[in-house]
């Protein structure tokens, strides 16, 4: 298996836990900012320990530049994202989410750092056409139907296409992909910090129980392993493809909140689940080409 398979699949097994944790962070009451701040230095901290280990941290100008525009273009479509995974069911956001990659291919399209290709274009369809398939069926109806949560849900792809093109249009020469991701990690958190001080200071008599942080944490632990993937891919396949991950994210992410939440798995889930492999498959043996 190739190495950027295996790390295709790793990924998109990782992004499919994603929407359980941050509905169990939600159950547990962490804010937001919290999550972002915390997750962000306990990831950025463990990733930078490697090459500081191997006598290899250096922080060049162009990573510092990379580090702080990925983590301000994350961290908006971060937070609208844990916002709407507390609003909308775990397995709907997860379709909902598989639509991301239809967004970066227009985005790419349009700043000219990929080419219409029939294959693509089929399998970025049949991964759109799986989310309104569970849409329209009538699945989303175990919380209520298709309410304006669920409509609004769609604006998370749509805001991370930026951050992806970004990422794979700005990568620094040269650059060890985990001083990238600790210094990604790193701004992000700094950044949430003054909506942490403003929006939910830690002393408030607020502030969730000390246990509650445990999601955090755990959290944490899974996203060092997603950032390595993340950034191999970005660096060695493109934005375009890397998205394509949440093709194997969306089954990961049904079945997690399945075996999680105890949420009913109806015949729509299962051919939702079918499209999107087909998609997979199309994604898969068409070559990316970027200008």
């Amino acid at each position: 298996m190739p190495v950027h398979l295996l790390w295709f699949i790793i990924l998109g097994c990782f992004w499919g836990l994603t929407p359980s944790f941050y509905k169990l962070m939600g159950e547990a009451g962490l804010p937001i900012s919290h999550i972002i701040v915390y997750t962000g230095v306990i990831v950025g901290a463990a990733l930078g320990i490697v090459p500081l280990l191997k006598g290899r941290f250096t922080l060049s100008r162009e990573v510092l530049f990379y580090g702080l525009g990925c983590a301000a273009l994350l961290n908006v479509p971060f937070g609208m994202s844990l916002y709407f995974s507390r609003q909308v069911p775990a397995t709907e956001y997860a379709l909902i989410v598989s639509t991301a990659p239809f967004w970066n291919y227009l985005l790419a399209l349009a700043t000219r750092r990929e080419i219409a290709n029939r294959r693509r274009l089929l399998a970025l369809m049949a991964g759109f056409a799986s989310s309104a398939v569970i849409i329209m069926s009538g699945g989303a109806q175990v919380e209520g139907g298709l309410s304006w949560w669920l409509i609004s849900a769609f604006s998370v792809p749509i805001v991370y296409s930026a951050y992806n093109w970004f990422a794979g249009a700005y990568w620094p020469k040269n650059a060890d992909i985990m001083m990238v991701g600790a210094a990604e990690s790193v701004f992000s958190g700094l950044l949430a910090i003054p909506f942490m001080l403003v929006l939910a200071p830690p002393w408030n008599d607020a502030a969730p129980p000390l246990f509650a942080y445990w999601t955090a944490l755990a959290a944490s632990i899974l996203w060092i392993i997603e950032r390595i993937a993340f950034f191999t891919l970005i660096r060695e396949k493109g934005a375009v493809y890397t998205i394509q991950a949440v093709y194997v994210s969306t089954p990961a992410a049904v079945l997690w909140a399945i075996l999680i939440f105890g949420k009913p798995a109806n015949p729509w889930i299962w051919l939702s689940l079918a499209i999107l492999m087909l998609a997979l498959w199309l994604n898969n043996s068409q070559r990316r080409v970027a200008l």
